[in-house]
Parts: structure tokens; sequence; C-alpha cells
């Protein structure tokens, strides 16, 4: 429907009369316009994106979802500090990172979910970072979150030093 808008106004109304500049304009008010209708694209302005760290240290709760929560960037506002859950406003593809960094001497093991399903595993020990970078194939309303696993005794260096992002690609 768009592309036949704008086939219509270059042939029908400027291509013949019009110089290329009027043309260009013409273009740059089509394209205005489709993206002030909601028509451009799936309908959204910006770019679903998000970064959270956790800010103190503690022990994370078996089989608990992690809320990282001192938000840093929330476009959107699609990721819930109160929750830790990333919920995408649309389908596509999406790049997910989290980073997690034990204490001294600790270990400390993580998951990166989707919804019910165990996508990535994290783990750091005496210090060290676990790293979780995963382009993933997600759809509208799914819950990604990082969630420790099983494992007890486990201690997360929190301060900004463990974090959780997230991106729409395409």
């Amino acid at each position: 429907m768009i592309f036949s808008v704008l086939i219509a106004s270059l042939i029908y109304g400027n291509l013949v009369q019009c110089n290329k500049q009027e043309i260009i304009e013409d273009l740059k008010n089509i394209i205005f316009k489709i993206k002030k209708s909601g028509d451009f694209g799936a309908g959204q302005t910006s770019i679903p994106a998000f970064t959270a760290t956790l800010s103190k240290d503690f022990t994370p709760p078996l089989n608990q979802i992690i809320k990282f929560d001192s938000v840093k960037t929330n476009v959107g506002g699609h990721y819930s500090s109160s929750t830790g859950v990333f919920t995408p406003p649309r389908n596509g593809l999406y790049m997910i990172s989290a980073t997690i960094r034990s204490t001294a001497t600790k270990y400390l093991h993580c998951e990166l979910w989707v919804n019910d399903v165990m996508k990535e595993k994290l783990f750091g020990n005496n210090y060290s970072t676990g790293t979780a970078n995963a382009v993933l194939q997600l759809k509208r309303g799914d819950r990604v979150f990082i969630k420790k696993d099983n494992r007890s005794g486990e201690y997360m260096l929190g301060r900004d030093w463990s974090m959780f992002s997230g991106y729409f690609i395409a």
C-alpha cells in the first residue's frame, strides 16, 4: 500500500513535471507521513533497549529471578527492575547480554531464560565474571530474565559489577 502511494505520486503527480529536488522533497514528505501514521516498520519510533546493574552484593535465592535494580537505560520501559524481567514489545531478533561476578572464594552459577526455557549458562569464581551474549528470536510478550540455579552458598557481587541488558536488532 505504501509503495503504491509512492509510485502513484511519482508517476502521476511529479515525475513528468518536477525536477530531482522536488521529487526528493515529495519522498521526504511521504516518509514523514508514514512514520507519523505509525505504519512504518512495526509502528515503533524507537528501538527497545535496556541495561540494568545490581547495586548491592547479595546471596541470590535458589531458582529465583535476579532483579537487577539499578536501571541505566530503559528505552520503551520494557525492563522491570521490580521483577527482573524484560518483556519484548514486538517480535524480532534481540541481542541479550548478562555478566555476573562472584565474590572471593565463591562460585556463582546463573542462567539466561526465555519463558520456561533455559538458553545460556553463566559461571564465575573468585571475583571472575561469567558472561552470556545471545542473539535470540523473541516474540512480543516473552519473558526474558537471569535466574540463579539450584546451587546454594553462592554470593553475587553488585556495585554495578553484575549487569543484564538487551536491545532489538531487527
